[in-house]
């Protein structure tokens, strides 16, 4: 008897296959990144974290979902809470200066007019507390900043180079990703076990 094993074609199966292999990777860096904040500025300390949209390369102040962070100097707190963490301060970046790879947010202290602000409140001249990077002398003072309560304690150190603001934060691979290579992975044994027995078959 004859054994008949009704099956995809090799171009179909190609064909999907690809697509999932082309498509994984635009679905994965799609997905936002958490990056860890602790940095110690002067006698001060800005603990917490940031979220990104997952963008690699130059940030822009759109490319910042969430973030909560707190600021100490002394007995002087204050917490910057970003959209989806309390909503109640500004992401702010100027130039081309502040960069991410897959585990850390970068600031070029010896860069050109360049700035990255997390100020209390919805416009630039509000902030009475807030975490600043800059390599100029504008709306920050140039280095990095950290002033819990304005002018009363802040502490500003002067930095240079290409300074990691916030490293790597511990998440699970994203959903999408994981259940898109664990497709593939059920797609190709399902077109050995095919040739398989198409084999056995003659």
């Amino acid at each position: 008897m004859s054994l008949r094993i009704n099956s995809p074609k090799p171009t179909t199966f190609a064909v999907f296959a690809s697509a999932v292999i082309l498509f994984t990777p635009i679905l994965c860096c799609a997905s936002p990144i958490f990056y860890s904040v602790n940095r110690t500025v002067g006698i001060g300390t800005v603990t917490g974290f940031i979220e990104t949209d997952g963008t690699l390369g130059v940030l822009s102040a759109a490319n910042m979902v969430d973030w909560s962070i707190s600021l100490v100097v002394g007995s002087d707190h204050y917490d910057l809470f970003g959209p989806l963490s309390g909503n109640n301060s500004t992401a702010y970046v100027q130039g081309v200066d502040l960069t991410a790879n897959p585990t850390q947010i970068l600031f070029n202290f010896d860069g050109n007019l360049g700035f990255f602000l997390l100020q209390y409140g919805v416009g630039i001249h509000d902030g009475f507390h807030y975490y600043c990077d800059a390599n100029y002398n504008g709306i920050c003072l140039p280095g990095e900043t950290d002033s819990p309560e304005y002018f009363l304690n802040g502490q500003t150190v002067p930095r240079s180079g290409d300074v990691v603001i916030a490293g790597p934060e511990s998440v699970p691979e994203p959903g999408s990703c994981g259940l898109l290579l664990t497709g593939l992975g059920l797609l190709t044994q399902k077109r050995r076990v095919v040739e398989f027995l198409r084999g056995a078959d003659r």
